[in-house]
């Protein structure tokens, strides 16, 4: 029997939760099933993914009479989220990211319909205020299952929610990756062929620590002078970022070429992937990027890449308390290690098929009964 399905996410911007929304909706609307987005954030969030011709996008709009009051405008978003959901009728509200849920959960509360909340940090919930957690805990009650990435997010929930079930739905791993239509930027654009890249990807944000890759970078540059660093995305460190490389004097040597739509070239195009951040949820980025066969390093952080890496066999994890010498340290090993990169290659690849778009799927429908 068709659904009818609700999805709501921030926006449709670059990030995790956004690319398995956007997955998950266009492949249920494939599927035949009724599917409406609702993107909380105003229409001026650049998109990054697209959704299927048949699906309804609405965008949650701040109040013209409320623009001056953050609480008046938050109060006036709630009242229309609901209205929103009352209108649709869904059988299931899939909600993402902890205020996101936490807006799902006030909006939906008293109605039938079913609400599924989808935590992708960790902790779950740490971008909410920990001194209303008490609060929040009574709020969402209202969930009727929590789908989390990790079995270490599972157990967090289940001691704080004892009473609501928990799923685990690791995120999945699209390959080949499609091509998107805006910002093609070709790696031989930036780079010259003869040259080999070590890649990194993601929001640049404080999080994802790109300051400690560059540091870590500049610690090596000199003994391999044909190993360049270059960081793909947007976000609000790039002027601290471009500002230590040109502290550095890497300005021929690290690039910042911005949000890409054909990463998958450059995934192909990379010798190196690494990811430095301090937390992850199920990083997407480190998926793809071993999906291509790309040797990959990563700090062990609290979750993620554990899951995914296997320690020496097709991956690295290094100890997020090594910092910028522990990255450097772990990258130097695989530039001097030509057999080394080879093996991680060829076993990183089968993330493919255990992460395939197909069998996570399979998972999330087994778990909504669809």
């Amino acid at each position: 029997m068709k659904k009818n399905i609700v999805i709501i996410i921030s926006a449709l911007n670059m990030g995790g939760a956004q690319k398995v929304s956007s997955l998950l909706a266009n492949n249920w609307a494939e599927d035949g099933h009724k599917v409406t987005v609702i993107c909380t954030f105003n229409k001026e969030i650049k998109k990054h993914y697209s959704l299927n011709k048949s699906i309804n996008l609405i965008e949650l709009n701040k109040s013209n009479f409320f623009l001056n009051n953050k609480y008046l405008n938050l109060i006036w978003k709630l009242i229309s989220l609901r209205r929103l959901i009352v209108s649709q009728n869904p059988d299931l509200v899939i909600s993402f990211l902890a205020r996101i849920n936490l807006a799902a959960s006030i909006s939906t509360f008293g109605l039938k319909t079913k609400l599924i909340s989808c935590e992708r940090s960790w902790p779950p919930f740490a971008s909410l205020d920990k001194n209303f957690f008490w609060l929040h805990r009574i709020f969402l009650k209202r969930v009727d299952k929590f789908v989390v990435q990790t079995l270490k997010s599972k157990s967090w929930l289940s001691i704080n929610f004892p009473n609501r079930p928990v799923e685990v739905i690791p995120n999945p791993c699209e390959y080949p990756i499609i091509s998107g239509k805006k910002d093609i930027i070709k790696p031989n654009s930036q780079i010259l062929k003869t040259r080999k890249i070590i890649l990194a990807s993601g929001r640049l944000h404080k999080v994802k620590q790109f300051d400690l890759l560059i540091k870590a970078y500049s610690r090596i540059k000199d003994s391999y002078l044909n190993w360049d660093l270059v960081i793909l995305g947007e976000g609000k460190e790039r002027k601290l970022l471009e500002s230590m490389v040109l502290d550095y004097s890497l300005s021929k040597r690290v690039f910042l070429p911005g949000e890409v739509g054909n990463i998958y070239e450059w995934y192909e195009r990379a010798d190196l992937f690494v990811l430095s951040s301090l937390i992850e949820g199920f990083p997407n980025v480190l998926l793809e990027a071993m999906s291509y066969g790309v040797p990959s390093i990563s700090f062990d952080c609290n979750t993620g890449p554990s899951d995914i890496i296997k320690q020496g066999v097709n991956g690295l994890l290094i100890n997020p308390q090594k910092k910028d010498r522990g990255l450097s340290e772990a990258i130097e090993e695989l530039i001097l290690n030509k057999e080394y990169r080879t093996k991680l290659s060829e076993n990183s690849v089968l993330v493919r098929e255990k992460y395939s778009v197909n069998n996570i799927m399979q998972l999330w429908n087994d778990v909504l009964e669809l």
